[in-house]
């Protein structure tokens, strides 16, 4: 959880130097080729800024769920995409749950690790469920 948490920070920290305010918009008109390079520039930013939050809640979803990443990000699109979202602004909501409890995850997102099962759906297509930890002995690692 500590390495999580401190990956989390980092990609926060870069998040911020590399966070252009708001989605860059498109030209109106036909630009010189010096405004295209800027252009371009500032949506790279904005395209960087954006992966940095979506690679968060893959490895917030990944740890909590005990799944590969690509598993994670999976749901996570597969979420986006059931709810009419953006998968960058649900990303958001899941890295923000880290942080506050009261942040409810919608869908196969929903559920912390904790004594018992995860609250939710189970898994989703294409990912085979886990079977319950016998009850008699736990086991230790």
């Amino acid at each position: 959880m500590g390495d999580l948490i401190s990956a989390m920070v980092l990609a926060d920290l870069l998040a911020e130097d590399l966070n252009p305010p708001g989605r860059p918009r498109r030209a109106d008109r036909e630009l010189g080729e010096v405004e295209k390079l800027r252009l371009s520039v500032v949506q790279l930013e904005h395209a960087l800024a954006s992966r940095v939050i979506v690679e968060q809640a893959i490895g917030v979803l990944a740890e909590r769920h005990h799944i590969k990443p690509r598993d994670a990000f999976e749901r996570l699109r597969r979420t986006a995409r059931g709810m009419g979202r953006r998968v960058h602004d649900l990303a958001r909501q899941v890295v923000d749950s880290v942080s506050d409890p009261r942040i409810a995850l919608p869908g196969e997102l929903g559920g912390r690790p904790g004594p018992g099962p995860a609250a939710g759906p189970g898994p989703g297509p294409g990912s085979a469920p886990r079977p319950a930890p016998p009850r008699a002995t736990p086991t230790r690692h």
